[in-house]
């Protein structure tokens, strides 16, 4: 485990990334998947964006769902030094090593 995923590991990973944010990481890397290997007009790009939508929103209420008020300014403190597509990297990460 590396030093970033420990830290927020300590400040409430775990409980942020429940079953329903795990879902919506499934089913993001399957679009990727399918987005990536279609050429011509790509109807995957939409879904895809759809679904970065719905992950930030699922993650951003799991933290208030899951996190006291000052897990979640700790959390929230180390979560945003990390860009949008760096967080779903990180998310996808976590979630698919997670898995194995």
């Amino acid at each position: 485990m590396d030093k970033k995923t420990m830290m927020l590991e300590l400040k409430g990973l775990s409980r942020v990334v429940g079953h329903d944010v795990r879902d919506l990481i499934y089913k993001r890397c399957a679009v990727t998947e399918l987005a990536d290997n279609y050429e011509p007009e790509n109807p995957f790009l939409h879904m895809l964006d759809k679904l970065d939508e719905q992950l930030v929103e699922r993650v951003e209420l799991s933290i208030f769902e899951h996190l006291s008020k000052d897990e979640r300014r700790a959390f929230l403190a180390q979560w945003s030094e990390m860009r949008p597509d760096e967080q779903l990297q990180f998310l996808e990460r976590y979630v698919l090593e997670g898995a194995s």
